[in-house]
């Protein structure tokens, strides 16, 4: 049992520094369709199907994207609409 609790406790302590990586930015546009967000920065993210995206996310709006660093693969998007925008 105590070797379940660990193995548990190391798993979600690996899991949880995963996503060190990020693009964040206001966003210049986003193409649902093609699932791409473009930064006014110049970056780009390709958001993966199972990945979901806010309702909010649009041009305007700041957006997070995290990256798992162990798999370069986008994990999670985040966003808040900017006001006055």
């Amino acid at each position: 049992m105590i070797r379940i609790i660990a193995s548990a406790a190391a798993l979600a302590l690996v899991s949880g520094s995963a996503f060190a990586a990020s693009i964040s930015g206001q966003v210049a546009s986003y193409d649902a369709q093609a699932r791409t967000i473009h930064f006014e920065n110049g970056e780009t993210a390709s958001i993966p199907v199972h990945v979901a995206v806010p309702a909010d996310l649009a041009a305007g709006s700041h957006a997070t994207v995290q990256i798992n660093d162990n798999t370069g693969l986008i994990g999670a998007v985040f966003s808040s609409t900017l006001l006055g925008s």
